[in-house]
């Protein structure tokens, strides 16, 4: 089983990279092997909507920068774990950025996908506020994993509360959660 994970924090070691350790923790139990990054470690230049990749002019994107040589191994993955903090309302730039470049595997004219179908996630979100009340971007990662791409839902965790580096580590419920569902990945 082929497991990739995309931490959107710049704060390696904040609250959403504990969060998905934990997951990865659940993962590893079961001997499986998982490959951790960080978005803003990665040189990605941004969609240009240039429309390459719509028109089958190159196999998933015309840009020469490090995220395309990921999109390959995205797609070979059986699982994607995307790891969010709720920046000014909505996911983190570097979160939108990735997902941007992830255009490639919706085929727009006739609104299906292609690599990604039948593949499972899971999705991260930490706020400083409570947790329900961005619940909406969440639900956001939900319409665009399962309904634009086609994908299984893993699992979500959304977690409040979290002002400061560690304010995860007093929400021992929501690490246990995380790694009993990567323990529960298959």
């Amino acid at each position: 089983m082929k497991v990739m994970a995309f931490v959107g924090s710049p704060r390696k070691g904040g609250n959403t990279s504990k969060i998905v350790d934990s997951i990865c923790v659940g993962i590893k139990e079961n001997g499986h092997a998982v490959e951790v990054y960080y978005l803003s470690d990665l040189d990605n230049k941004g969609c240009k909507a240039c429309g390459s990749c719509q028109e089958n002019k190159v196999e998933y994107c015309a840009i020469n920068d490090k995220m395309t040589a990921f999109l390959p191994k995205i797609a070979d993955a059986d699982y994607i774990i995307v790891g969010t903090p709720v920046y000014m309302l909505q996911l983190s730039g570097y979160t939108k950025n990735f997902l941007d470049r992830l255009f490639t595997f919706y085929v727009q004219s006739n609104h299906t996908a292609r690599y990604l179908p039948g593949k499972k996630y899971i999705t991260v979100t930490c706020s400083g506020a409570p947790a329900e009340a961005f619940r909406n971007v969440t639900e956001y990662l939900n319409q665009l994993f399962s309904g634009s791409f086609q994908m299984e839902n893993a699992g979500n965790i959304i977690a409040g509360n979290l002002l400061n580096k560690d304010d995860i580590i007093k929400q021992q419920e929501i690490l246990k959660q995380a790694e009993d569902m990567g323990r529960k990945l298959r």
